[in-house]
């Protein structure tokens, strides 16, 4: 499975509520509002596939946006258990870089005074938070400067040739190990930067190669999306509409309010549109009228 087809199944989970098996917890935790319940919820959370990594991009975010809460904290401790705690921590203070001692630190989010410290330091953080998503966008997004497999070596190593999986285990190493970092930054400039031009671009920019397999690069777009629609409106895709791949505009649809106005402007620029360009879009444009005409009615 695919990042874009577990995407898909997202989707359905934010579309009908419908909780399935253990290869859902991905998109509840992604995309649940009430991230104290669902960890509560979670059940043997760190086998088959740890989760622990979303757990603390979705609780770093909770902090950002309503403040400090140990409450929070303590609860996905007793659920991961504090080895795993323990063990994540040390692997944030092994990966070189931006935000490294932060999110190693387990007084950030355990004492209030050290996370007001932290968070008071807005023109560091802004810094740090900045030249990370930028790396992001241009690394991991475009692959410029990104160590690419070469065709021989992907026959060899799954049989097959994938023209679009070429990414080299190196690289994804790479990605996971700063991926948390990564939304750790986003989270801090979607909630006190929410102006910044990078939110965009990381919202309008399409993968050049294959996504992760659980689509954490994917809920990274997702996130920005919703932030660029929620200041701008719909009309921030009808704008870049041929830019914007076709899921993100029904997740887009399931999750941000939108008045009759706005949605009628949408339906028209996608009846006029004709062939979309997103080449990594699998929805029809059918798809997101049929959305539009049920919100309408």
């Amino acid at each position: 499975m695919c990042g874009y087809c577990y995407e898909g199944i997202m989707l359905h989970v934010v579309e009908t509520g419908h909780r399935g098996t253990k290869g859902y917890r991905f998109s509840y935790l992604q995309e649940s509002d009430d991230i104290k319940t669902e960890i509560l919820r979670l059940e043997d959370p760190n086998n088959p596939e740890p989760l622990i990594d979303l757990a603390f991009c979705r609780l770093y975010d909770h902090y950002f946006a309503h403040g400090f809460d140990v409450e929070l904290f303590n609860i996905l401790q007793d659920k991961f258990g504090h080895e795993a705690v323990k063990s994540y921590l040390a692997k944030r203070l092994a990966c070189p870089s931006a935000f490294k001692a932060e999110l190693s630190n387990f007084n950030l989010l355990n004492d209030e005074a050290c996370w007001n410290r932290f968070i008071t330091d807005k023109e560091s953080v802004l810094k740090n938070a900045m030249g990370l998503l930028n790396q992001y966008h241009d690394w991991w997004l475009l692959g410029i400067g990104k160590e690419k497999s070469e065709p021989e070596e992907r026959i060899e190593e799954f049989g097959i040739l994938d023209h679009i999986d070429n990414t080299t285990l190196a690289e994804w190493n790479k990605f996971d190990a700063l991926y948390p970092a990564i939304s750790f930054a986003l989270s801090y400039i979607l909630n006190h930067d929410s102006d910044s031009e990078i939110i965009q671009r990381i919202a309008l920019t399409n993968l050049e190669d294959a996504p992760d397999m659980w689509g954490k690069d994917l809920w990274l777009q997702r996130r920005a999306m919703i932030a660029c629609v929620k200041r701008n409106g719909l009309s921030f895709i009808v704008d870049n509409l041929s830019q914007i791949r076709y899921e993100l505009i029904y997740y887009v649809l399931l999750k941000a309010d939108a008045n009759p106005a706005e949605l009628n402007q949408l339906r028209k620029a996608l009846l006029s549109e004709g062939e979309h360009p997103v080449l990594s879009s699998v929805m029809e444009s059918e798809h997101i009228i049929g959305i539009i005409d049920g919100l309408a009615a």
